[in-house]
């Protein structure tokens, strides 16, 4: 004999185990939920007399998108007509392009109609006008983001 009889006894037992963890793992990967992409969202931004934050809060957006590297756009309606943002969202729409602006006077609810030129399958409305505050914002692209761009798993269906 080329081994020992101990010697084959360890070496089949370590063979079985192995070929043991090779089905294992092989089933595994058989029933394991596959990737599938994200699908395109839009973030719905309304905000009012916010011409001192609204440059930041948008570069910010669209800095984490660009990072997260999703399909994204960004609709931003302006329910105030009394301070510059008008003037600062048009001077950024030309920066960015995935931006869209509307305006609307403050009697009108304007998300009805700002929905519309979503691209996204998923729209994510931020209403910095009347529900959250900048800060908030900021934490809620963040988490929203960081969990748009993770890849998702689906369950695998039975053929």
């Amino acid at each position: 004999m080329f081994f020992s009889y101990t010697m084959s006894v360890i070496l089949l037992s370590l063979a079985m185990y192995g070929i043991w963890y090779f089905i294992r793992d092989l089933w595994k990967w058989w029933l394991a939920p596959r990737f599938v992409s994200v699908p395109s969202c839009s973030f719905l931004v309304v905000v009012k007399d916010l011409d001192y934050r609204v440059e930041g809060l948008l570069r910010y957006l669209a800095h984490e998108i660009e990072r997260a590297e999703v399909d994204c756009d960004i609709v931003v309606v302006d329910v105030s007509l009394d301070d510059l943002t008008s003037v600062i969202l048009e001077r950024l729409a030309e920066e960015l392009p995935d931006l869209s602006i509307m305006s609307f006077p403050t009697g009108i609810r304007p998300v009805g109609e700002a929905i519309a030129l979503c691209r996204g399958a998923v729209v994510h409305v931020m209403d910095l006008a009347n529900r959250m505050s900048t800060e908030d914002f900021m934490v809620a692209v963040c988490g929203l983001l960081r969990q748009d761009y993770q890849e998702v798993m689906v369950k695998r269906v039975a053929r």
